[in-house]
């Protein structure tokens, strides 16, 4: 299979995966409101939101351990890949030890003195704590296997597992209000299990599918080899992961100590309405990655460069077609959601989605700079620039401002990234900032202009309701298209995929591959 087929394989079974874990938000999450009520649903996502802090060592160890073992199956030498999958588990289990035990003794100070928590609810509030310890573990352990399946590009099966969990945590939030009990502890309980079974439903099926799961024999000496240089490229990306912890989780905690947990409930929805958009963007750009690093490995700085602008491009139009239709009738999309949302969630949602729009101009590069392994002062700049915002939030609260400056402060903080990416891919990954502008801004501006023209016309001859939406959604992504097939897509690119619809009937007759490549080929 060619880079770009197993990229579309790939792309559509992640996208599989993450229209099923949509649809558990879109349908799971008002039960859940409703069931919690905005209160103790605030104190579940606050206590998430801080533990969370203390796995982002195990999201730097996973690039680590991704890019060590894809370089291994790049060059064909799956011992070497073995010794890196080995070393990454060693390393993850005494990480997973380390989360539990450290969050075990910070849990009286995270509960009685940081938050502010009813304290009706500080029982429920510890049970609470311990299930997402247990569910934090598992997704650390589990973390070498999913560093493996994505180097191996297996990402279709792993989508498949998920999927099945997705819809056990959807179907059983569904059942929340038949149980006996607390409410919150249940909910906490279904997210556990959910973790639990997204954790070893991958690990299984490497044992069985890849012999590079296996425990390898390491000598001490070769041990710490390893380790030395898997901490030395991970300590930088430690950084990265760090400050994006800061910047989507840090809000969480600022509000509440202003607010409390009513303002949780609020930013909570928000966080998890920017998880749907997000995966909507990873779907792509995770399918991609593997590509980058190959190319990278085998000096193809060139196809680097032209996968990760279309990466930044085509990511920025499938994000905009998702988003459009919600920013601009977010009262009735929140409404449709959640029914009756939480006071402040719209205001808050705004610029969360705005920050994941800007970002994604530029997010494709960070795959191109971690292959390259000169990280280090880009690692600081970035992280400067993700976490500025939430201190300068912070003041801005103290100084008696409305709790959604602290969200535009970070949105402020997204554009300084985004120049900062730009910047050191130019010098390190010989990037074209005028192949960027080109590529990546030209055609994104374009669809912004016309979608907005699109919408204020739709807003001025028809009024709200769910007819002007589906008209505004429909238009948007015709809209988005046609710019996209025109200026973001070269002609040897348009002949391609004409001769692929083209081929389509014939491949699905289930006549022979060669007959579909000669209708392809006269098509070309």
């Amino acid at each position: 299979m060619t880079a770009a087929r197993r990229i579309i394989a790939n792309t559509l079974a992640t996208y599989l995966k993450y229209f099923v874990l949509a649809l558990t938000g879109f349908f799971a999450v008002p039960v859940a409101l409703r069931t919690l009520g905005a209160v103790d649903y605030g104190i579940f996502s606050v206590i998430g939101g801080c533990l969370a802090f203390l796995t982002f060592l195990n999201i730097s160890l996973a690039t680590g351990a991704q890019r060590h073992i894809a370089y291994a199956l790049g060059e064909r030498n799956k011992e070497d890949a073995t010794k890196w999958f080995t070393t990454s588990l060693i390393v993850h289990v005494v990480l997973g030890l380390t989360i539990a035990v450290s969050a075990i003794v910070a849990s009286d100070w995270i509960l009685h003195r940081l938050l502010t928590l009813p304290a009706a609810r500080l029982a429920a509030a510890a049970w609470i704590y311990r299930m997402v310890v247990v569910a934090m573990v598992c997704n650390v352990v589990s973390t070498p296997y999913q560093a493996l399946l994505i180097a191996h590009e297996a990402i279709a099966s792993i989508s498949l597992i998920n999927t099945v969990s997705g819809v056990f945590l959807m179907v059983s939030i569904f059942c929340l209000k038949l149980l006996p009990g607390d409410a919150l502890l249940w909910y906490a309980g279904m997210y556990c299990l959910f973790q639990v079974s997204m954790a070893v439903g991958p690990a299984s099926y490497c044992y069985y599918r890849y012999p590079e799961c296996r425990f390898g024999y390491l000598t001490a000496d070769h041990l710490r080899r390893r380790l030395r240089e898997l901490f030395s490229f991970s300590g930088w990306t430690m950084l990265l992961a760090l400050s994006t912890m800061v910047r989507v989780q840090g809000p969480a905690v600022v509000l509440n100590v202003f607010f409390g947990p009513i303002a949780n409930a609020a930013y909570g929805l928000a966080v998890q309405a920017q998880g749907f958009a997000s995966n909507i963007v990873w779907g792509f750009l995770g399918s991609a990655t593997p590509s980058i690093v190959k190319r990278q490995a085998s000096g193809d700085y060139r196809g680097m460069a032209r996968l990760s602008n279309q990466s930044n491009t085509y990511g920025f139009a499938i994000l905009w077609i998702a988003l459009a239709p919600v920013l601009f009738e977010m009262g009735l999309c929140l409404k449709l959601w959640l029914h009756t949302p939480p006071p402040g969630t719209a205001a808050f949602l705004t610029p969360v989605l705005i920050a994941l729009i800007i970002d994604q101009l530029t997010l494709g590069y960070n795959v191109s700079l971690v292959a390259t392994g000169r990280i280090a002062g880009f690692s600081v700049m970035l992280s400067i620039a993700n976490t500025v915002g939430v201190p300068a939030g912070y003041l801005l609260l103290r100084a008696g401002r409305p709790g959604t400056w602290i969200l535009w402060a970070i949105v402020l903080g997204t554009v300084l990234a985004g120049c900062v990416r730009l910047w050191v891919a130019r010098m390190h990954a010989r990037i074209s900032v005028r192949n960027w502008f080109s590529d990546v801004v030209f055609p994104a501006s374009l669809s912004v202009l016309g979608s907005v023209a699109v919408a204020l016309a739709l807003m001025h001859f028809i009024t709200d309701g769910l007819a002007r939406l589906a008209l505004i959604a429909a238009l948007n992504c015709a809209v988005v298209c046609l710019i996209m097939w025109f200026f973001a897509t070269t002609k040897e690119q348009r002949s391609k995929l004409k001769a692929i619809v083209v081929s389509m009937p014939v491949r699905l007759s289930g006549k022979p591959v060669a007959d579909a490549r000669a209708v392809a080929e006269e098509t070309l």
